[in-house]
């Protein structure tokens, strides 16, 4: 699987877990905010970091090694910012916020794990 269609899945399992959140806005509101804010964080989190590796390949260790580090504390300085203003001002649960954050994650071991089961003999139509 090519890079960009593995980000493209895994987005789309991320964005795929905000609708049990949705529906669930009028009775779970503050938990459901807290997990659509984390996750689409992490989507955004997900994608640039996917971009600024693919911006890395072909060039010298030493630039390409700036470049890792610049966006690595960049990313994060974002995300830091982010979850500042999302904790101040709209108030989520910061435990479900948190499981948000990692939506990215886990998004990657159900791509993963959904890969292994379309592959093994036992579970081919």
């Amino acid at each position: 699987m090519k890079n960009r269609e593995y980000v493209k899945r895994v987005v789309l399992i991320i964005f795929l877990t905000n609708l049990p959140a949705i529906f669930a806005l009028f009775f779970f509101f503050k938990e459901s905010i807290a997990w659509i804010c984390g996750s689409l964080i992490s989507a955004v989190n997900f994608v640039w970091m996917a971009r600024n590796a693919r911006k890395s390949f072909g060039l010298e260790e030493n630039k390409s090694k700036l470049n890792s580090t610049k966006g690595f504390f960049l990313r994060y300085f974002v995300l830091i910012i982010y979850s500042v203003i999302v904790v101040k001002f709209i108030k989520p649960n910061i435990i479900v916020f948190g499981m948000g954050l990692l939506a990215a994650q886990m998004a990657i071991y159900i791509n993963e794990i959904y890969e292994r089961v379309k592959r093994n003999k036992y579970f081919r139509g």
